[in-house]
């Protein structure tokens, strides 16, 4: 092969080179934020039978839910400024201040993305939550 040849296909290799490394940065890196009060709810499902689900099998809890759109409902047990914990089985973190005024006792039903299960306090993380319905 003469000079030439070669030093095209090493151009060609890092051409392409940059191209996947460019679409691995959008794509896993740096994703694009996603506005999950804009989404369609994936699953509608009370506390106590979510956090059975990761109880029951943490594997299987994991695949449906990890990254899902939920919307959950339940008693309020704690507020925070920006969470809320519903029934001591779900700590849902809101984007902004919960301006809405929610109180222990409260039954609420929430939508948000569901961030996986931490097993210490026996708790189903989800953020971007937002409050759809308050009573």
């Amino acid at each position: 092969m003469n000079k030439k040849r070669i030093g095209y296909i090493v151009l060609a290799l890092l051409g392409l080179g940059l191209i996947t490394g460019f679409i691995v940065y959008k794509k896993v890196i740096n994703p694009e934020h996603r506005e999950i009060f804009e989404e369609s709810t994936d699953f509608i499902i009370d506390a106590e039978d979510l956090q059975f689900h990761f109880l029951n099998d943490p594997e299987a809890g994991t695949l449906k839910y990890m990254n899902k759109v939920i919307e959950t409902y339940g008693t309020v047990t704690e507020v925070g400024s920006n969470l809320i914990i519903i029934e001591q089985k779900i700590q849902a973190n809101f984007l902004e201040s919960n301006t809405q005024k929610v109180l222990v006792g409260d039954v609420i039903r929430i939508k948000g993305r569901c961030i996986g299960f931490d097993e210490f306090l026996l708790l189903v993380k989800i953020d971007q939550a937002t409050t759809i319905k308050t009573n």
